[in-house]
């Protein structure tokens, strides 16, 4: 149910560039001008790793891994995919290759804009089929990550419990989906998987206690075989690369560079090819961090970007898993059960004006809060609660966010309870990391608890409590109580359960 409680992992840069006349020595900053992409590694559920890469892309195609400061990689997340100007000096990192110590990073106000591929309705996506040389195995046929992905709803007979456009379709209220091929030998024709030039200690020299893989590698060799096979990569916006047998400790997605264009990316190996593991990692893909950390790694049960409470688990395959001694390994299907939470869809522009309340100053607000599972019509979807002193928007904002959950309706089901969710959004907050916390990729939101003190963070347990009874399971706010803040000036009461909504009155006093 929740994900192993672990020491934090020490955060280490990997990929591949050099620094023409660097003598691997510190040098006095200098200044560089590209396109921040960022990809983030997952583990599986209940294992421990994981891993943030920050890496600028130069205009002669020159890629450097960047060391930024854990108290700054969340301000940094809003510069990804876009042109920056960093301050900085070069150095050798732990993998021995030249990097680059980031002082300051901002967006470069040149004028020109990272190129992307073309915006359509439905975003066309590759899942590009790779087996290493020395692995034969293919965990799934080609047709499977059609069917997963291109329907709505999965074929008859089908092991899949979920589709992927599905899932996009109903949480981005008909703003997203993907239009899937798949690409091997023959091109899009795929009639089998391409074979990598080398095999998974090339990729991967490690097994799943690291975050070690080479997944900038993986991409330009995929994407050769897959030129080689006819298929053009510029038709797409997304390029999943598919892997018949693990990686390291982790599945990752995020974006990356292509012949000087932005993608989304994902890596996954087997395990995590199914639609709730997906949703995560083409929400990274997306651009969008975590959330959670209130009190360990993965936390909230309201987030697909968090712990994930996914349903309907299937068994739908199975490989021979390189990193657990080649012992076979099942591979389940799911639906995922707590969707996108709202400041993250408000982020990827989903929830429009008109369906927001925002308290710019101080007042006192009575709506009527719709459930984010139900579609979008003319109800409030979101409140938005600015601070005192705070910006409300862009790198530096800071401020709360109100939003409503029933787990009635499909992709939340399997959230914990009802209630309304009080969140603290912060642009530029630090990573979070402790004793409790086996990685410190915390990103811009951490739920605000409605029974603080419910969670042993001395010995990072539950302290005997049965979930969904502790930490975040039961962090909504129900009918009848209130979230009061007086350092902030904020209260919210829950007033009223209706069948699709909460009445709510928000307060801001100062």
């Amino acid at each position: 149910m929740q994900r192993c409680i672990r020491a934090l992992a020490s955060l280490a840069f990997a990929g591949a560039a050099v620094l023409g006349a660097s003598t691997g020595v510190a040098q006095s900053a200098e200044r560089f001008q590209g396109i921040l992409t960022v990809v983030w590694g997952d583990p599986p559920p209940g294992m421990a790793g994981g891993e943030e890469r920050f890496t600028l892309t130069l205009p002669n195609g020159t890629a450097y891994p960047l060391a930024i400061a854990p108290a700054s990689q969340n301000t940094a997340l809003h510069f990804n995919g876009k042109r920056v100007v960093v301050s900085g000096e070069a150095f050798r990192n732990g993998a021995g290759a030249e990097a680059i110590h980031v002082l300051r990073i901002a967006p470069d106000v040149s004028g020109t804009v990272a190129p992307s591929p073309p915006a359509t309705a439905a975003k066309p996506t590759l899942f590009l089929l790779l087996r290493y040389k020395d692995d034969s195995q293919e965990p799934h046929d080609p047709q499977f990550y059609l069917d997963l992905t291109n329907p709505k709803t999965p074929p008859k007979g089908s092991l899949i419990p979920a589709t992927l456009n599905g899932f996009f379709s109903k949480t981005s209220w008909n703003q997203l989906q993907w239009q899937a091929d798949v690409g091997g030998v023959g091109g899009l024709k795929h009639t089998d998987w391409l074979t990598l030039p080398f095999g998974k200690t090339h990729y991967a020299n490690c097994g799943s206690s690291q975050a070690c893989a080479d997944i900038n590698a993986i991409a330009a060799d995929g994407l050769a075989l897959a030129v080689t096979a006819g298929i053009n990569p510029a038709n797409y916006s997304a390029i999943n690369f598919v892997l018949n047998n693990d990686l390291d400790c982790c599945s990752w997605g995020g974006s990356f560079i292509y012949n000087g264009t932005v993608f989304h990316g994902t890596w996954e190996a087997p395990w995590g090819q199914e639609t709730a593991l997906y949703a995560h990692e083409l929400g990274h893909a997306l651009g969008l961090p975590h959330s959670g950390w209130a009190y360990y790694s993965y936390d909230s049960p309201w987030d697909v970007m968090s712990m994930g409470t996914p349903v309907k688990p299937t068994k739908c395959g199975s490989y021979s898993s390189a990193n657990n001694g080649g012992k076979m390994e099942t591979i389940y299907c799911s639906a995922p059960g707590d969707g996108y939470i709202a400041p993250h869809k408000d982020y990827l522009g989903w929830i429009p004006a008109a369906n927001q309340v925002v308290l710019s100053a101080p007042a006192t607000k009575n709506v009527t809060l719709e459930a984010n599972s139900w579609p979008l019509t003319t109800a409030v979807k979101l409140v938005k609660i600015c601070l005192a002193g705070q910006d409300c928007s862009g790198a530096h904002a800071h401020y709360l966010t109100v939003e409503a959950r029933l787990h009635k309706k499909s992709y939340e089901k399997g959230e914990p309870g009802d209630g309304v969710l009080v969140q603290d959004f912060q642009s530029d907050r630090g990573a979070i990391g402790g004793g409790c916390f086996f990685n410190n990729q915390s990103g811009w939101v951490v739920p605000i608890d409605a029974t603080p003190g419910d969670y042993d963070s001395k010995n990072c347990n539950s302290g005997g409590r049965k979930w969904p009874d502790y930490a975040l399971g039961n962090a909504e706010f129900a009918a009848g109580q209130t979230y009061n803040n007086g350092t902030l000036g904020v209260s919210v009461q829950v007033v009223k359960q209706n069948a699709s909504s909460f009445d709510v009155t928000v307060k801001r006093t100062k």
